[in-house]
């Protein structure tokens, strides 16, 4: 019997990205595009990033609708929870549903939840890359393969999880264009234009300790055919987007192949749209007539990892100390070509005191950085920069994991509790977002009405964020949004019970 399937992305999300990038899961999207249609009679991808309220009505209404036999979902490790919580609600709609877990947390964390109470709600694990795997386990759920030769795969025999060996990563040229066709949800947007993501290669072959892409991967770098990521590039287009998200995790390790993309973009006349990406500052530095080339093709934004701009910060996370002298010149080389620049800080380093953090502030400040994203050291699971917190007793939260968000601290410094770490970034965010910091900003210059309208949105929520100051001292106040967000949490863990989101919430 062919099956039929239904894909979900979580809905939580880091507060400073939702507000100018709600893009779609490319991962559940690949995964559709990979499956055999001898063995699917349809598949839906619904990601709940897009449904903000009454999200369990939401999910009812889906299962009644499409009646899936198998729901698949994919999660970070903050939304794991809210994974398992949707999980119940499918087996108790229909407890003959297979519940596929995948994506990053299922990768890290095989193990914690092999041994999970939750491990109930969870028939099949699927870590690190999941096309070839979660295609074999289709045909396998209708006799036509077998369950103990499937690589990357978990299973459960006698109520018990089974690991299969990991498989080697696999060979991109091999890999069919996503499939969008299947998506049931709509309006995602980068700086309010209509958005889709695309990928033109995959891995890093840096050495950041903090990264959790090694379980992904390995330290290996993998490239598309350009060929391939323009017709994808096409596809997104005729679907409707204006602006582009390329989700490789650094587009810049081989120069070569983002210059014939930025060419062949250019030659298909596809430089009508905007294009973001992420990038590294020894990337950018390199090479200034690439980002010359890169701009006349239609990128528009660059998320830039600057990661931190203290030597003993950027040894500690295994950085090459080479690019504190590039990083000024990288961003000076973006914002030349009219690229804006979202800077990516990461701070509460075991050497961080409240000077140093705001010395990062000034950074962003001089160097005119235009979206600054002040982000917590996160100790995610099997990574080596989780070994080095716990050995040095910095370790502040081992295990509740909807606080692995990069906005909430979980560790602490040999100078700041994470209580400090939580109350100076937030207060950084206050500071740095002024009416001053719109003379030099290139998002007014690129989107000017989104950035009008963001204004205009925030203005109530600053006028009763300032009256809870004027009320509570900003450590109390601080104390108060922490308490609130656990008392949401416990309540109803993440929107399942909610209209909003915690981050809605308490917005500040």
């Amino acid at each position: 019997m062919k099956k039929r399937i239904l894909l979900l992305s979580m809905p939580n999300y880091t507060v400073g990205f939702y507000k100018g990038m709600r893009v779609p899961s490319l991962g559940l999207s690949s995964l559709s595009g990979n499956l055999d249609a001898a063995y699917v009679e349809k598949v839906v991808i619904a990601d709940l990033l897009m449904v903000q309220h009454n999200l369990r009505n939401y999910i009812h209404k889906v299962l009644k609708e499409f009646q899936p036999h198998i729901v698949g979902m994919t999660c970070m490790s903050f939304q794991y929870e809210t994974a398992v919580q949707i999980a119940k609600i499918v087996k108790q709609f229909k407890k003959e549903i297979i519940i596929v877990f995948g994506g990053y947390h299922p990768t890290l964390a095989y193990e914690l939840i092999s041994k999970s109470k939750e491990k109930q709600y969870i028939d099949f694990l699927i870590r690190g890359e999941g096309e070839i795997a979660f295609e074999r386990l289709i045909q396998a759920l209708s006799g036509n393969d077998d369950l103990t030769e499937i690589l990357n795969l978990s299973y459960k025999a006698k109520g018990y999880f089974v690991h299969n060996p990991r498989q080697p990563i696999l060979d991109l040229e091999n890999i069919k264009l996503p499939d969008r066709s299947s998506r049931i949800t709509k309006h995602y947007s980068i700086f309010g234009k209509k958005a889709d993501v695309v990928e033109a290669s995959r891995g890093c072959t840096m050495s950041c300790d903090f990264c959790c892409m090694p379980q992904m991967y390995g330290r290996t770098f993998r490239k598309y055919p350009v060929e391939r990521v323009i017709e994808d590039i096409k596809r997104a287009s005729h679907n409707g987007a204006k602006a582009i998200f390329f989700i490789d995790d650094n587009i810049f390790v081989n120069p070569a192949h983002l210059e014939e993309l930025c060419e062949q973009i250019i030659k298909n006349g596809l430089n009508h749209i905007d294009y973001t990406i992420q990038a590294s500052v020894a990337g950018v530095a390199r090479d200034p007539k690439l980002i010359e080339l890169m701009a006349r093709a239609g990128f528009k934004i660059a998320f830039l990892g600057i990661e931190n701009i203290k030597k003993a910060n950027v040894e500690f996370l295994s950085k090459d100390r080479r690019v504190l002298d590039q990083t000024s010149y990288a961003i000076e080389l973006l914002r030349k070509n009219n690229l804006i620049v979202v800077g990516g800080f990461i701070l509460g380093n075991p050497e961080d005191t409240q000077e140093t953090l705001w010395d990062h502030c000034e950074f962003a400040k001089q160097n005119r950085i235009d979206v600054p994203l002040f982000m917590l050291l996160t100790p995610f699971l099997n990574t080596e920069v989780r070994e080095k917190i716990i050995n040095k007793g910095l370790l502040t939260n081992p295990d509740d994991f909807c606080f692995y968000d990069l906005s909430h601290a979980n560790i602490r410094t040999q100078y700041l509790s994470s209580e400090d770490l939580n109350f100076l970034k937030n207060n950084m965010y206050g500071k740095i977002n002024d009416l001053r910091s719109l003379k030099h900003n290139l998002v007014k210059f690129h989107y000017p009405f989104y950035l009008l309208s963001l204004i205009i949105n925030e203005l109530p929520k600053s006028a009763m964020n300032n009256l809870r100051r004027f009320l509570y001292s900003d450590y109390e106040y601080e104390n108060y949004k922490a308490g609130r967000i656990r008392e949401i949490k416990r309540m109803g863990r993440w929107l399942l019970d909610k209209k909003h989101v915690i981050q809605n919430q308490l917005q500040y």
